[in-house]
C-alpha cells in the first residue's frame, strides 16, 4: 500500500493527511483482533487460525481496486477487513512456534519467521512498481490477493500437525478450565508492561517508516512510483541480510551461558539505541527541516543501518512471549500487538497531519521515532525478564 498510494493520490488528489488515513485504517482492524485472535490462537492452535487469517485478508485485498472508485471511505473499509485478517496472523504464527520450536532454537525460530515480513517488504517494494508502470495501480492488489488464496490451498498440505488443544505446549487432554488465560496476572506483571512498551515504541518506527518512506523518496527528491518504491527498498534489505545474524547470535549467547533477560534487553537495547541515533542523523540531514542538505544516497545509507539494527527486536521482544510463558504466548502477543498496532494508527496518521501542518520531514518523521525509541529503551530496560513467569 505504501507504493499504491502513490498512483492513487495522484489519480484522487489526495493530501498528506488522506494517503495517512487510508495507510492507518488497515491498523483499526489490526488492533481490534489482536486480543480475541491470542486466545483463539491458544485455544484452538495455530494452524487453523492462521489458514483462515490469510483468506480474510486476501479478500479485503481483492476488494480494494473495486472499493477505491468509491473514494476514500470504501477503500479504507477493505483496508479495515485485510487488517482484520491479519491481525490473526502474528498469534496464530506465535502459538505454533511456542508448541513446535525448542527454547534452545527461539531465537533463530522467531528471526527467520517474523524475518518473513521484511521479505514480504522487499518483494512488495520490488515488484509493485513495475507492475504499476505496465499494468496499472490495480494489478497490484489482484496479484497479491491472488498469492493468498493459493497459500491457503497450500497450507493444509504444510502444516505442522496439533493436538485438540492449542499451541504453547498445553496438555493435550482437553480440560474445562485447561484454557483460561490469566489476563489480570498478565496486567499486573511488569515484564508484560515491559513487552507492550517496546512493542508500541519499536511499531512506531517500522509502521510509519513502512507507510511514508516511499512518499518520503517521491515528495522530496521527486521519485516516481518505481523508483521510490525500489530506494525505499534498500534499507528493507539490510533488514532480510541481519535476519540469519540475529537469531544464530542470542541463541549463541544463552547456549555460553548468559541469561535469557540479559541476552533480551540486550538485543532490544540494540534495536533501540542505534536506530535512534540514526533517525537523529536523518533529522539533522533530510532537505525538508534538517540541519543540512545531504544527497538521498546518504539519507539511505543511514536508513539501511537504522533497519539492519532494529532487527535485533526479533530476538528481543518478540521472543519475549514466549520466554514468559510457552503455553499463553500467543495471547501474551495479542496484548503486547494490540500496543504495536497502535502506532500504525496514530503514528501513521500522525505524520501526514504534521507534514501538512510544517511541510517539515523532520519533524514529521523522524524526531517522533526517536523519541519512540529513547521512552522504549528506557522502559524495556528497566522491567523486562527473560524468565518464565506461566507455564
Amino acid at each position: 500500500m505504501s507504493v499504491a498510494v502513490i498512483p492513487l493520490s495522484k489519480t484522487f488528489g489526495w493530501t498528506a493527511s488522506d494517503r495517512g488515513l487510508v495507510s492507518s485504517a488497515f491498523f483499526w482492524g489490526y488492533a481490534l483482533t489482536q486480543i480475541p485472535a491470542g486466545y483463539v490462537a491458544s485455544t484452538l492452535g495455530g494452524s487453523v487460525v492462521l489458514a483462515l487469517a490469510v483468506a480474510v485478508w486476501s479478500v479485503g485485498t481483492f476488494l480494494a481496486p473495486v472499493a477505491a472508485a468509491g473514494g476514500i471511505l470504501p477503500l479504507s473499509l477493505t483496508r479495515l477487513v485485510v487488517g482484520l485478517g491479519e491481525g490473526f496472523g502474528p498469534p496464530a504464527v506465535t502459538a505454533l512456534l511456542a508448541k513446535h520450536v525448542p527454547a534452545s532454537m527461539r531465537a533463530r525460530a522467531v528471526t527467520v519467521v517474523f524475518g518473513g515480513m521484511e521479505l514480504g517488504n522487499v518483494i512488495g517494494l520490488l515488484t509493485c512498481g513495475p507492475l504499476i508502470a505496465s499494468a496499472g495501480w490495480q494489478s497490484i492488489f489482484y496479484l497479491f490477493a491472488i498469492a493468498g488464496f493459493v497459500w491457503v490451498a497450500a497450507w493444509p498440505f504444510l502444516s505442522p500437525k496439533e493436538n485438540n488443544n492449542g499451541g504453547g505446549g498445553a496438555s493435550s487432554q482437553p480440560k474445562a478450565g485447561a484454557q483460561r488465560v490469566p489476563y489480570g496476572e498478565f496486567l499486573r506483571s511488569g515484564p508484560v508492561w515491559a513487552v507492550i512498551c517496546a512493542h508500541f515504541c519499536h511499531n512506531w518506527g517500522y509502521y510509519t517508516m513502512l507507510a511514508w518512506l516511499p512518499s518520503y523518496f517521491e515528495m522530496l527528491f521527486g521519485a516516481g512510483a518505481t523508483q521510490a518504491g525500489q530506494t525505499a527498498l534498500i534499507p528493507n534489505l539490510a533488514m532480510v541480510a541481519m535476519v540469519p545474524i540475529v537469531g544464530t547470535v542470542a541463541d549463541s549467547l544463552r547456549r555460553r551461558g548468559m541469561s535469557t533477560t540479559r541476552v533480551r534487553k540486550l538485543a532490544q537495547g540494540a534495536a533501540f539505541a542505534l536506530p535512534c541515533l540514526c533517525m537523529l542523523a536523518c533529522a539533522a540531514l533530510t532537505p525538508s527541516g534538517g540541519l543540512v542538505s545531504a544527497p538521498g544516497s546518504a539519507i539511505v545509507a543511514v536508513l539501511s543501518l537504522a533497519f539492519a539494527m532494529s532487527t535485533w527486536s526479533r530476538a528481543g521482544l518478540y521472543c519475549n512471549h514466549q520466554d514468559l510463558s510457552p503455553k499463553y504466548a500467543a495471547s501474551l502477543l495479542g496484548i503486547t500487538n494490540t500496543a504495536g498496532a497502535l502506532p500504525g494508527i496514530l503514528g501513521v496518521w500522525l505524520t501526514g497531519r504534521l507534514l501538512d501542518a510544517t511541510g517539515n520531514w523532520s519533524l514529521a518523521l523522524f524526531l517522533p521515532i526517536a523519541a519512540a525509541q529513547v521512552l522504549g529503551l528506557v522502559v524495556y530496560s528497566a522491567l523486562a525478564s527473560g524468565e518464565q513467569i506461566w507455564e
